[in-house]
């Protein structure tokens, strides 16, 4: 198995010995940069960091803009791109700066990058939160198949197989997927969180009788949508496509929007790593505390399969969740931060409601937590 720190050893070899190095980039994957470059090569000197939009100061060091490196351009000999969806755009602005020796980030130093530290997560703290003990079993019995996917590979798809033989109806196969646990007499205003194509939104109205409205979160809609359920959608006043991601602020994003897998889209920092084809898009964010003022409404229910994007969005919701108390159907499948995560995080923000577990998949994904008020269970 190679050790970590020899990939980075190897992509720092074309640095030459003695360089006098600039960083494009100020976040965070740019300080990291400097941490293994500065740790590995004691012998190289960084002198600055670049951006195209801020300008201040990095690790004690200046940080330019990009028009500013004409006058700083003197100073270094070797570039390092720490942008992983413009590395190549980069890479030529650099050469043509005149820098000639300019490292741009592969997939595998991204990914190492972008890695969380693995947190022991406390299975049976998490699935406390959970009301009932057949709650409790399914999620402590999916946590097994996370942390073990070849044992439980086949078990977890033989529980699917039983649990709902109407399987082999399709994609649009109606199935109890964010609605098992919801009070649906209750919802007049619902948030649909990863629209996709509009389908679960139009599921959503002919599911909740006393519907209003369902607002549809969805930043690649016009790439998503079916010409047949949009023009339903088109006819439909009660549904409103929001072509923004659900973020905890407001503020704009890179946002990876895949042609094959495509609900696999996401935004860029939560999903490193990940090579299927795909193209990187800039979108708008929303946080839905701002979206309800702006609107001036009281959101009854809130679903998200939003691509690990959860915690950031329930994060901006935090005001809505605790005043306005809406159900929630939430995806906590994208990553162990959020399947043990988001359960303690919404038990301690929320008081008095009842928590649920539902999988729906024979893999490890389509895993959900509902949280109803409990003066609205059923």
């Amino acid at each position: 198995m190679i050790n970590k720190k020899d990939v980075f050893k190897k992509f720092f070899e074309p640095v030459k010995k003695d360089a006098k190095v600039c960083i494009y980039g100020s976040n965070k994957i740019a300080e990291k940069i400097y941490d293994k470059l500065t740790d590995l090569r004691k012998d190289v000197e960084v002198k600055f960091f670049v951006d195209s939009k801020n300008k201040g100061e990095v690790k004690n060091l200046p940080v330019y803009l990009a028009t500013e490196l004409f006058d700083h351009i003197n100073e270094v000999d070797t570039a390092i791109v720490a942008s992983y969806s413009s590395r190549f755009y980069l890479e030529l602005v650099l050469k043509r700066f005149g820098i000639k020796n300019v490292l741009i980030m592969t997939d595998e130093i991204f990914g190492e990058l972008n890695k969380k530290a693995k947190l022991n997560w406390d299975v049976n703290k998490s699935a406390k939160v959970f009301k009932t003990h057949k709650d409790r079993a399914l999620y402590k019995f999916i946590s097994k198949g996370r942390n073990d996917r070849q044992k439980y590979s086949s078990k977890v798809s033989d529980y699917y197989n039983k649990t709902y033989p109407e399987r082999y109806l399709g994609e649009y196969a109606p199935k109890p997927h964010y609605l098992e646990y919801i009070n649906k007499n209750a919802i007049k205003i619902a948030i649909d969180g990863g629209g996709f194509d509009g389908f679960q939104s139009l599921l959503f109205l002919e599911s909740f009788p006393n519907c209003e409205k369902v607002y549809t979160f969805e930043p690649s809609y016009e790439s998503f949508k079916n010409p047949v359920l949009d023009t339903i959608i088109q006819q439909e006043p009660k549904i409103e496509i929001v072509k923004k991601g659900l973020w905890d602020k407001e503020t704009t994003l890179e946002f990876r929007e895949e042609s094959q897998c495509r609900g696999g889209s996401a935004i860029v920092e939560t999903k490193p790593g990940i090579m299927r084809p795909h193209k990187i898009i800039t979108i708008d964010t929303m946080n839905i505390d701002k979206f309800s003022e702006e609107k001036g409404i009281k959101i009854d229910f809130i679903k998200m399969d939003i691509e690990n994007a959860e915690l950031k969005a329930l994060q901006g919701a935090e005001k809505v969740l605790v005043e306005q108390r809406p159900q929630l159907a939430i995806s906590i499948y994208h990553s162990d931060e959020h399947f043990y995560g988001i359960p303690l995080y919404l038990q301690k923000l929320l008081k008095d409601y009842e928590f649920h577990f539902g999988h729906y998949s024979g893999r490890f994904v389509e895993s959900l937590i509902y949280a109803i008020p409990k003066e609205l269970v059923k």
